[in-house]
């Protein structure tokens, strides 16, 4: 899920060092949590984490979790569309009307409620779900619907591979995106 924001974002942007900085505690906590187990392993994979405080992983000092961290509402949300998106992409995929996911388009349309509460996430939909665009409108029934397009009007981005209606907007970068270029003109 965020391998897009790793390759495609700018390098010092905090979207991307918030998720450096999560999976480099991910990967920390889980060493220490399998050291016991894999003792060589652990200590192995320690010496490759940068920035640890002890040599081996079995000096590190163990912080027991204070227990689950509350899920924000609309994150549950977006994992259940989520759930509900994969199979529509499956079939979309195997009636060769996409060749991956990036070539989709979701359309959800959602109860009024659901629709409020998913409304400020689509960014995060679309990532979830790793297609290149989603859109979100209020049905008139109680249930969820999700329909994958192709990626009608819209052209692929050389460097994130989405499909995107502004490609070739910018005449120094004419087979970029918006947010490539805005990636590649921070690197320069």
């Amino acid at each position: 899920v965020v391998k897009d924001r790793l390759y495609t974002d700018p390098a010092g942007s905090d979207r991307r060092r918030s998720t450096q900085t999560a999976l480099h505690r991910i990967l920390t906590r889980l060493t220490q949590a399998l050291a016991p187990i894999l003792a060589f392993t652990a200590d192995e994979a320690w010496e490759q984490i940068p920035g640890v405080a002890t040599k081996s992983v079995h000096l590190s000092l163990w912080n027991p979790s204070t227990g689950a961290v509350p899920t924000e509402p609309a994150w549950a949300a977006l994992f259940s569309l989520r759930e509900q998106a994969l199979p529509e992409l499956e079939k979309a995929r195997q009636a060769k009307l996409i060749g991956k996911s990036l070539d989709a388009v979701l359309h959800f349309a959602l109860p009024a409620a659901d629709r409020a509460l998913v409304a400020s996430h689509e960014a995060e939909l679309r990532e979830l779900c790793n297609c290149s665009a989603v859109t979100v409108t209020e049905s008139a029934e109680r249930q969820i619907t999700v329909q994958v397009a192709g990626e009608v009007g819209r052209k692929k981005c050389e460097r994130c591979w989405h499909w995107e209606l502004n490609v070739g907007e910018n005449p120094t970068h004419p087979t970029l995106c918006g947010r490539c270029v805005e990636a590649v003109i921070s690197l320069s």
